[in-house]
Formats: C-alpha cells, structure tokens, sequence
C-alpha cells in the first residue's frame, strides 16, 4: 500500500537557465520525500531539468517571467507540473532525422510514465508522472551497528 501523506508542493522560479539546478533540487526534494529510490529519483531531476529548460528557452520570452512547478501525489503517482507563460510551437522533424536540440521532451516521455502537454493562450503547461513501484521504493537505512 503506498502512503497518501505527500502534501502538494509548488515552487516558482524566473526563467533563468541558471535557475535550473533549483528545479531538480524541488524535484528530488518531492522524490526522496515520495518514497523513490535513487534510480526514479534521478530519472525525476532528469525529466524536471528537461521541462524547466525547455520553459525558459522556448516559452518564455523574457528572464523574468515566472516559471510555475508543482509536485502532487496522485495515488501511487508523484506529478510533477511545469507551467511558463509562452505559446507552444510544436517542432517539425524530418522523417529519419534527429535533430541535434530538442529530444529534451522526448527524453521526458521515456523516462516518465505519464506524459501531457497542454498548450493555451496563456502559457503552456507539462504534467509528467512516475507510478511507485515496489522495485523503486527508497529502502530505509539501517541505523548503524554500536559498539
């Protein structure tokens, strides 16, 4: 059975790439504080760094316009939300080609469970969830033995 104490956490940043680090340091915060074990909570820091960089490079036309991120538990879900304030332009892509930028969403649809890109008028919003599983469960540590 998976714990529901995991309260909604939200977190806002100007879109400073050297505001990233700060994005993945909320993201393993929520993980750790989830229950994830070190392997989903890498992988959490990784689609977190994608998603805010992706933010401040195509949705925000301005360093300070203000990047929203929120971390909910959704059941046996952590959801993570990134929201900026620019227009979404989908990327057209040879068949066969892969380009040398912008992989940083697919990198988030292989790492994550749930994936949803909701562009608006008024910014756009990425929702990404890992389920917990048994096998990525944080184990507690052991106290160590006294002497």
């Amino acid at each position: 059975m998976f714990s529901l104490a995991f309260e909604k956490r939200e977190h806002e940043l100007s879109a400073d790439l050297g505001r990233v680090k700060e994005a993945r340091d909320f993201a393993d915060r929520c993980a750790l504080e989830f229950g994830f074990g070190s392997d989903a909570r890498y992988q959490l820091k990784l689609s977190m760094s994608e998603a805010v960089t992706n933010a401040i490079q195509h949705g925000s036309p301005s360093e300070s316009d203000p990047v929203w991120l929120s971390a909910v538990g959704e059941g046996d879900a952590l959801v993570f939300s990134v929201r900026d304030t620019g227009r979404f332009v989908p990327r057209v892509t040879r068949g066969g080609e892969l380009p040398e930028r912008g992989r940083g969403l697919e990198f988030v649809r292989r790492l994550m469970d749930e994936v949803d890109l909701r562009p608006s008028p008024d910014g756009t919003l990425l929702r990404f969830a890992k389920r917990k599983t048994d096998n990525v469960v944080a184990q507690p540590a052991k106290p160590a033995a006294s002497r």
